[in-house]
């Protein structure tokens, strides 16, 4: 199984340790005849290029190296990838595509598609008008534009895309268009969480404060959390509890992550470090 992501050129993504989880993966499979059925499985870390068009071409070399695909991460080149699943007759597991998957016969979305979980967020609480709001990396504005194109299929104005970066004044554009696009109510944030390190994230929603758009006029969403169990039971997060404007602006934010009622995600890896199934030194908070 080949996995697939910008693990290189990402530093968050990272901190997901692919090569670790991949190995827990395939070890926990191949203990398990109910699932590996006589197979033995393997796993190979595939670095997905940081620029779109260079993460496109990267995908003619995965034919050699598995005989199944998790990933890309970038919906830009997950149809692509799909495309050439089936050409291969190959399994591509992903989470990533967004929109039309018409034709992909070979792609398994192992989830709900986060843009349907929003879309459903947004019609419950009647928020039709939105704003997308994007890191300035390939990958989040590809998601960006990808989340924008699925929501107006699905019949919501999505009015504003745009990209925002660390820097303060980009933060402050980025805002003042949605401040002037008429009736938006909904900010989807396209860039990693701040909970998790994301620096864009903090910009953001500190502007927002100084610019009085936390108080209530407008309901961020982080999108990155839709994807994967963003702990939230008793969980202290360092980034908020030293940061009082950050926390004062995160009442605006509204999180929308999948549930894990048994374990947490940081609980279920101290388990498998202390049955010594990964490495000793990976400290679960910090993944």
């Amino acid at each position: 199984v080949g996995v697939m992501g910008p693990w290189t050129c990402d530093p968050l993504l990272a901190r997901a340790l692919p090569e670790v989880a991949s190995r827990l993966a395939v070890a926990r499979l191949n203990r398990d005849p109910t699932f590996n059925k006589g197979y033995w499985w393997d796993a190979v870390v595939l670095a997905e290029a940081c620029q779109t068009p260079q993460a496109v071409t990267g995908l003619l070399n995965a034919e050699r190296y598995a005989t199944g695909l998790v990933g890309p991460l970038n919906p830009a080149t997950c149809g692509a990838a799909g495309l050439l699943a089936t050409a291969w007759n190959k399994p591509l597991v992903s989470w990533a595509c967004l929109g039309d998957v018409d034709g992909l016969d070979t792609l398994v979305i192992p989830m709900p598609e986060p843009a349907g979980v929003l879309h459903a967020v947004l019609r419950f609480f009647r928020w039709a008008h939105v704003a997308v709001l994007s890191a300035p990396q390939d990958l989040w504005r590809e998601v960006a534009q990808g989340l924008a194109q699925d929501l107006r299929a699905r019949g919501l104005p999505v009015t504003i895309v745009t990209a925002a970066g660390t820097q303060e004044d980009e933060a402050r554009e980025a805002l003042r268009r949605v401040q002037r696009a008429d009736g938006i109510r909904v900010v989807v944030m396209c860039m990693h969480s701040v909970l998790l390190g994301g620096e864009e994230q903090r910009v953001l929603l500190e502007k927002a404060k100084d610019m009085g758009m936390t108080d209530g006029t407008y309901v961020f969403i982080p999108y990155d959390a839709l994807t994967f169990p963003l702990p939230y039971h008793h969980v202290p997060y360092p980034v908020l509890a030293n940061n009082t404007k950050l926390r004062l602006a995160y009442d605006a934010v509204l999180t929308i992550t999948m549930d894990s009622p048994d374990v947490t995600f940081h609980e279920a890896l101290q388990e498998a470090k202390e049955a010594y199934e990964i490495p000793a030194h990976i400290d679960p908070t910090q993944v």
